[in-house]
């Protein structure tokens, strides 16, 4: 338990999760315009990062026409992606990182909400990226499906969250600093995460090595 909000472990697949999980609207309170100026105060250090993860999953993408950044913050990755041909759509819950979106970088297809809210296409996207994102989402299952729904049937994803099976997270979870009641609402490890996206059609293709204690995998769908 950590601030009033147990955390427990699956018996059945394993996944630790916080249980029962807080509402969406006190998730979202903890991302407002302060979040994003800290994030937008580094923008040159995030634009040259983007544009390196572009190029290397450009390498990888069969098609060149549509990107979708989930979790797209102020929009860096969407506008790295721009400058090499793709037309970018992103989605946020944070408004003033859409904001800043639109009037800074000049991406128009960025909006305020949820996957299962927007009503894309099927097999609509090339790329799809989702960092530090899964973890937060109400409806595991709904999300996962909607990527793969979305998902072109030779276009990849990019999916990036904490590992809490990695070997530098220290034995007592509670001092781990990926922790975060009402924040973090799902722990995996790439077993747990596997497993949840072979349930709906996808794979894990590839696993990015990270010194972190993150999880990085390029996925497809199965």
């Amino acid at each position: 338990e950590k601030k009033g909000e147990p955390f427990v472990q699956c018996r059945k697949c394993n996944l630790i999760l916080i249980n029962p999980r807080p509402n969406f609207d006190s998730i979202a309170k903890g991302y407002d315009a302060s979040y994003t100026s800290i994030y937008t105060k580094k923008a040159d250090k995030k634009m040259i990062r983007a544009k390196k993860t572009i190029k290397r999953l450009c390498r990888l993408a069969k098609g060149t026409e549509r990107w979708l950044d989930l979790g797209c913050s102020a929009g860096f990755i969407l506008s790295a992606a721009t400058q090499v041909g793709f037309e970018p759509y992103g989605l946020d819950i944070e408004p003033e990182s859409i904001r800043y979106a639109r009037e800074n970088l000049g991406l128009k297809k960025v909006a305020v909400g949820q996957l299962d809210e927007q009503q894309y296409p099927d097999n609509f996207f090339d790329v799809i990226t989702a960092y530090d994102v899964v973890e937060h989402v109400p409806d595991l299952n709904l999300f996962i499906s909607e990527i793969r729904r979305v998902l072109k049937l030779d276009g990849l994803v990019e999916i990036g969250t904490p590992d809490i099976g990695h070997w530098r997270v220290p034995s007592e979870l509670s001092l781990w600093k990926e922790i975060k009641p009402s924040e973090h609402l799902y722990y995996f490890t790439e077993s747990t995460l596997g497993a949840l996206l072979l349930k709906h059609g996808l794979r894990i293709r590839n696993r990015k090595f990270t010194l972190k204690p993150s999880i990085k995998v390029i996925v497809q769908h199965a």
